[in-house]
């Protein structure tokens, strides 16, 4: 089963929330196209929380709000 997150801002409340699942998520937050171990290398925080998330349960970035929804 694939894992469907939805993503609100946290800064701009007039932001539509985004919804995504581990395939199609956003390269700043998978970090599919930055060097392994660089300094824009998010992988820790995607591989380590957002992909281990309950359903129904929540992760913040600085700007974000990250929602398993299945």
């Amino acid at each position: 089963m694939v894992k469907k997150f939805v993503m609100k801002h946290l800064v701009f409340k007039r932001a539509e929330p985004e919804e995504f699942d581990e395939t199609t998520a956003p390269d700043w937050l998978t970090s599919n196209n930055t060097i392994k171990g660089s300094t824009m290398d998010n992988r820790w925080f995607w591989d380590d929380y957002v992909l281990k998330l309950k359903v129904g349960k929540s992760i913040d970035t600085d700007f974000h709000r990250i929602t398993r929804i299945a």
